[in-house]
């Protein structure tokens, strides 16, 4: 029987080439389409923070908890394929064996898919996320 030529990452299996370089509007759309496919699949806390202005590596980052291993696994696998006939496939892929953190590349948007414990672990909202009332501060 034939390997399959079919790229795997980690996992999650894609039949498109990786992505390639993206206008900010389709970063945008990209982001919002892995939100998006991580609702379906019943993702608990999605959110999208814009981290633009705080690194260079990635545009946004879309964190998503799944409540078990098969449910995590099921988001990251509803973001790929929801993603690939637009964008192709991830860049790179970590996580899927493990399942406590999943993470699916895109470059501009990076997709991180935690087990409960694990996203409280890492709080990734508290390292990226804008500080509330930040900017409203008065020197005294």
């Amino acid at each position: 029987m034939a390997a399959s030529l079919a790229p795997r990452h980690d996992g999650i299996a894609s039949t498109r080439a990786t992505v390639g370089t993206l206008s900010d509007a389709d970063a945008l759309l990209l982001a919002h389409r892995c939100r998006d496919a991580a609702l379906g699949r019943k993702a608990e806390d999605v959110v999208m923070l814009d981290i633009r202005k705080l690194a260079n590596f990635a545009d946004y980052f879309v964190l998503a908890t799944g409540r078990s291993l098969i449910q995590a696994r099921a988001i990251a696998d509803a973001v790929v394929e929801a993603c690939e006939d637009r964008f192709g496939s991830p860049v790179r892929t970590e996580g899927y064996a493990e399942g406590g953190w999943i993470l699916v590349d895109y470059g501009p948007v990076i997709v991180h898919v935690f087990l409960p414990q694990t996203r409280e672990f890492y709080n990734l909202e508290r390292l990226w996320g804008k500080p509330v009332g930040a900017a409203k501060r008065k020197a005294s």
